[in-house]
């Protein structure tokens, strides 16, 4: 699943996000995005089939990113929710901008398979393939989790982004921490 961002490529993503600052997803043309790319609409074609496309490529390579942090250090649950909010700490731009234009929902619905090809693969040598392979009770962790950090992470981006990761982290642990007592 994994490809490298050419320069053609990179080049239609800048201009997405240079477009969407300026006027509203829905409206950007692909006359627009080519004229700003400096590139003409065939090299769109042979790119992308989609400004869709062009969103998913950039998270893809942003996740990218985040695996590479991720495996720097020892992973933990501690380290990894900590990795995780202090990843989107740094692109707090790109974040806002998708909720500006009423788009953190497709970051959403890619979230799961973007995150487990992305980053999973990448930080964990025993994942399988597909996030389907794995066991069911992994899965349905898998999805518990990731369904808590997206939410708080809509949360963090509706009250303005201002706490910090460490703060983030630490409500996620203090909430397992009080799930645990309950049980």
């Amino acid at each position: 699943m994994e490809k490298n961002t050419n320069k053609g490529e990179q080049a239609f993503i800048n201009a997405l996000l240079s477009l969407m600052e300026e006027k509203p997803y829905n409206q950007i043309s692909v006359s627009e995005l080519s004229e700003l790319a400096e590139y003409d609409r065939r090299t769109y074609y042979r790119y992308f089939t989609s400004k869709d496309d062009i969103l998913f490529s950039h998270c893809a390579a942003l996740l990218t990113e985040m695996a590479a942090s991720m495996s720097s250090t020892p992973l933990t649950p501690k380290s990894g929710f900590l990795s995780f909010f202090r990843f989107w700490d740094n692109h707090k731009d790109f974040l806002a901008l998708l909720y500006k234009q009423n788009l953190i929902y497709f970051l959403g619905e890619k979230l799961d398979q973007l995150l487990y090809h992305q980053v999973g693969l990448k930080v964990h040598d025993d994942l399988p393939e597909e996030l389907a392979q794995v066991t069911e009770f992994s899965r349905y962790a898998y999805y518990f989790t990731l369904g808590g950090l997206w939410q708080m992470l809509v949360l963090w981006i509706r009250d303005g982004m201002t706490l910090t990761p460490e703060q983030l982290t630490d409500h996620v642990l203090t909430s397992f921490s009080e799930m645990q007592k309950m049980i």
